[in-house]
Order: C-alpha cells, then sequence, then structure tokens
C-alpha cells in the first residue's frame, strides 16, 4: 500500500469479522479486480463478449473502477446515496459529542436534520453558506461551529477509488480553502479548519482520515462503521450492476 494509508485500519473489516463470508469474498474479489465485467470478461478471460463499452453509460470500459465510483448513470442515486450513510454516521456522531442528539438510531435509520444548535454548538448538514463574495463552492456536507471557541469545523466527505486518495484530499483543501477565508472574516471566527473525510470504495483509510477523526475527538469504533457501511454499499452497487442487462 502507498505510504499515506493506513495498512491496519484498513483491513479493519476483515479482523472484526462482522461481515457475511459471501460479502468478505466479494468484497476482496472487487478490491482485486477480478469481477466479471465486461472488460475483465474481454481481455483477461478473453470471453467473445463484443464490446468492452460500460452497459449503463456506453462512455467507457467497464472495469471495477468505473462501475465503482466513475460512471455518471450510478452518480445521482448509487454514490450520492454511498456517501450520505457515510456522511450520516460521522454527523451524528459529532451530533452526539456536543450534546445535540439526545437518542442516537442506526445509523441506516438516521435521518439528520438541516441544523442542530444549543448554547455551544452548531451543527449544519448539506446547508450553502451566504458569503459577500462570490465563492463557487460554498457547500460543505457538514459545518460545526464551536461558538464559544469560536472555531469553524468544514467537512466533506468522498469515496474515490484507492489510487485517488490523495488526490481527492488534496482538491478538497483546495475546493474550501475561500470559503474558509470568507467564513473566517464574516463569521467573526478565530479558526476554520477544512477536514476532508475520505475512504475509499473499497474501504481503505488514508492516514488523513485517522487524524481527522481524532481531531474532531470522534471514538475509535467510528472508523470501522464508516468502513462497513461503504463496503456494503459498493458490494451492493456491483452487485446490482453486473445483474443488469
Amino acid at each position: 500500500m502507498q505510504e499515506h494509508v493506513n495498512q491496519a485500519k484498513s483491513y479493519l473489516w476483515l479482523t472484526k469479522g462482522q461481515l457475511y463470508p459471501e460479502t468478505e469474498g466479494f468484497a476482496i474479489a472487487i478490491q482485486d479486480q477480478v469481477i466479471g465485467t465486461r472488460n475483465y470478461r474481454k481481455y483477461i478471460t478473453k470471453e467473445n463478449t463484443g464490446s468492452d463499452k460500460c452497459r449503463r453509460c456506453n462512455a467507457a470500459p467497464e472495469t471495477i473502477d468505473h462501475i465503482t465510483s466513475a460512471c455518471a448513470q450510478l452518480a445521482a442515486k448509487e454514490y450520492t446515496e454511498r456517501h450520505d450513510t457515510m456522511g450520516k454516521i460521522v454527523y451524528q456522531a459529532l451530533a452526539s459529542n456536543c450534546d445535540l442528539l439526545e437518542n442516537p438510531e442506526p445509523y441506516y435509520r438516521y435521518n439528520p436534520l438541516p441544523v442542530l444548535e444549543n448554547q455551544r454548538y452548531r451543527l449544519y448538514w448539506n446547508n450553502p453558506v451566504l458569503t459577500d463574495r462570490m465563492v463557487m463552492a460554498n457547500r460543505p456536507d457538514v459545518i460545526l461551529i464551536d461558538k464559544q471557541a469560536r472555531v469553524v469545523q468544514l467537512l466533506d466527505f468522498s469515496i474515490p477509488n484507492g489510487h485517488n486518495l490523495l488526490s481527492k484530499y488534496e482538491e478538497k483543501i483546495s475546493k474550501y480553502m475561500p470559503l474558509s477565508v470568507e467564513i473566517k472574516r464574516i463569521w467573526a471566527m478565530d479558526i476554520v479548519y477544512i477536514r476532508p473525510i475520505i475512504m475509499s470504495v473499497t474501504g481503505v483509510v488514508p492516514e488523513s482520515l485517522i487524524k481527522h477523526l481524532k481531531e474532531l475527538k470522534l471514538p475509535d469504533h467510528l472508523l470501522h462503521t464508516m468502513q462497513k457501511s461503504v463496503i456494503l454499499s459498493t458490494c451492493n452497487i456491483v452487485r446490482s450492476f453486473l445483474n443488469m442487462e
């Protein structure tokens, strides 16, 4: 694995043993890219399959990387649901930490409110920020404001393929830097942090994710919950895709 990836944490889902064996095997096959996509069948197993183009978008070769994160036809629903599910896990944990939520629910049932607030904290889910100056990226997934400490945390989630983890992280930092400057000025805050929360489609964990979860004072077990949700979502996406004709 690359040096910016934590190998031990990336395999929590295997060491914890909380997935069905069939799901574990399917997830490993996705990681190893030995899934019967059109591209795999044409060039690896040498079957006479005709075109290797994606059966959904017909715009790119149907590889496992394309199915798990790059098909435009899956972006609006399947990828968004996977993204939001991981985000809800983090949002609910932040709400609990800040005494904004009394009764946490299982993540697959939780529907976050757009705003939660008490005397010290305000927590936003998917809300745009109004600024004086034009800012192209003004809607991070989560904003946590500590009114007492005058600190803002901007969180944005992403679930790319493994080889894009580092570039996606750098992209998020660059994307939200103008917004962080505007928030600090308009809201009169002392510090605005940008925390990209990124995990690969197969649960690979970059060191940056571990670092940011600690900075947000979130519990250690949260990482495994996030990873499990991502892997289950990815497996469901690939299974459903392969069943289409």
